[in-house]
């Protein structure tokens, strides 16, 4: 389960050594100014929050404001729908005594029965269990933060992928997997989830882009997930990403562990033409 969780908020693939940071400019090709890569997570944990100047700079520069998803234009049915099997259920697809066991842990976390939660992907089910042993110090994720601050300074808010484009990648993933992917994490312990996502803030507030492969990489993901949620995802993105900043001066934030390799989006860009440097800064204290 943690490999999951880590793979939901940090997808890379490709290993290449990378400066100490998430913050990245973006300019050459004639563009008339420039533009930024911002390395995401999609965590509320306070210490993801402490933006030092050179941050806030560059996101108040920039004219628009680009990540994954508009999540805030999302049609809730839609999201609802996706996550839920039409023709399969989690009795079907387990065993009874894991289905035992799983049953026992949703209820220590969520107070509610297995049952419930019957119909959802494993997947799905997978993220939604590893979210709550995640803190909540802050209201909103950090992209959905980032988006509310874009929103209040009346920015242009852009989507760099489509909804349909994650699920259907999720979707690559064949339903038996996803639940050996489910049962995988039923065996982690608390300590060593805890430790795992410890190390995984501690890695990308220190910019570590290259530790960040390492925690993110599993050779157990199928080679259909690998393909459809992380290279063809980077290769879209860099993609929209030129489309934008061709446009206006844009501050793109995506999952941090997309940046690097060799087809992360630093150096899909780099091979666009663009310059694609490092802004190396320092994370303010936190009160």
């Amino acid at each position: 389960m943690k490999r999951i969780l880590v793979t939901i908020t940090l997808a890379s693939l490709c290993l290449l050594s990378f400066s100490q940071t998430v913050l990245w400019k973006i300019s050459g090709k004639k563009l008339k100014s420039p533009s930024y890569l911002y390395g995401t997570i999609h965590i509320q944990d306070a210490r993801v929050f402490a933006f030092p100047d050179e941050v806030l700079s560059a996101f108040n520069s920039c004219e628009a404001y680009a990540m994954e998803i508009l999540m805030d234009e999302l049609d809730m049915k839609e999201v609802q729908d996706a996550m839920y099997m039409k023709n399969e259920s989690l009795d079907k697809l387990l065993t009874p005594e894991d289905f035992k066991l799983l049953d026992s842990i949703v209820r220590a976390k969520t107070g509610q029965p297995l049952l419930l939660f019957n119909k959802m992907k494993p997947f799905f089910l997978s993220s939604q269990l590893m979210q709550l042993e995640m803190a909540k110090d802050k209201a909103d994720a950090l992209d959905l933060y980032l988006l509310n601050k874009a929103r209040n300074q009346n920015k242009l808010c852009l989507g760099i992928e489509k909804f349909s484009d994650q699920i259907n990648a999720i979707d690559a993933i064949k339903l038996e997997d996803q639940v050996k992917m489910l049962l995988e994490g039923l065996t982690d312990t608390v300590t060593s989830t805890g430790n795992k996502l410890e190390e995984l803030i501690e890695a990308y507030l220190s910019g570590n882009l290259d530790k960040m492969y390492e925690l993110t990489k599993d050779t157990a993901l199928p080679a259909e997930f690998n393909k459809a949620f992380l290279i063809d995802r980077n290769i879209r993105m860099a993609k929209n990403i030129h489309k934008f900043i061709r446009k206006q001066s844009t501050f793109n934030a995506i999952g941090a562990a997309h940046l690097p390799g060799e087809k992360g989006v630093i150096n899909l860009l780099r091979k666009r033409g663009y310059t694609v440097e490092p802004i190396l800064f320092e994370w303010s204290t936190i009160d």
